[in-house]
């Protein structure tokens, strides 16, 4: 994996975690795994511990408390090492307020090529791929903030944090 700058506080991967190129979509995980799995519940999310009951969400329905993910609970350090990791919220609103997005095809694979201010540029697959997490959950404990890609409009939004979805890794400068 190379990390591409894009001229912004971190630079960027240049593929998702587990691709084999920057045109394949990787892997998918829940927030705050490690691993991808068969299917995504909240019955087998691993910091659920309240057996049958959903809702409203606390805080004593998780393993623990974490409102943005470390480096024991990110996927994206723990496969590649630091100073590898998960991007937080704002970090994904860096790269949509500053740099250009362009829809495109690579390698018959449909996507976005996003060009940061200094020319350099990574490609984000979406065929598949409707979100990418972010390190940063919600206020709610049951939900996490996501890159939403698979709508006309990009922008950050919220899903429930045992959805498996793809990551993509920051390098810190």
């Amino acid at each position: 994996m190379l990390a591409i700058d894009l001229g912004l506080s971190v630079k960027w991967a240049d593929r998702n975690l587990g691709a084999y190129s920057p045109t394949d979509t990787g892997g998918r995980c829940a927030w705050a795994e490690l691993s991808s799995k068969s299917t995504y519940t909240w019955e087998n999310y691993k910091h659920w511990v309240c057996s049958g009951k959903f809702g409203p969400f606390l805080e004593n329905h998780f393993s623990k408390e974490i409102h943005s993910i470390d480096s024991e609970d990110d996927a994206i350090t723990n496969r590649y090492g630091k100073p590898w990791r998960i991007p937080t919220a704002a970090e994904f609103q860096e790269l949509i307020n500053k740099c250009r997005w362009v829809k495109t095809s690579e390698c018959g694979i449909h996507g976005f090529r996003i060009y940061g201010n200094n020319g350099n540029s990574i490609f984000l697959p979406t065929e598949g791929v409707e979100h990418y997490w972010s390190a940063t959950r919600m206020k709610e404990p049951q939900h996490a903030k996501v890159l939403d890609i698979h709508y006309s409009k990009v922008q950050m939004f919220y899903r429930a944090r045992f959805y498996g979805f793809n990551l993509r890794g920051v390098y810190d400068k």
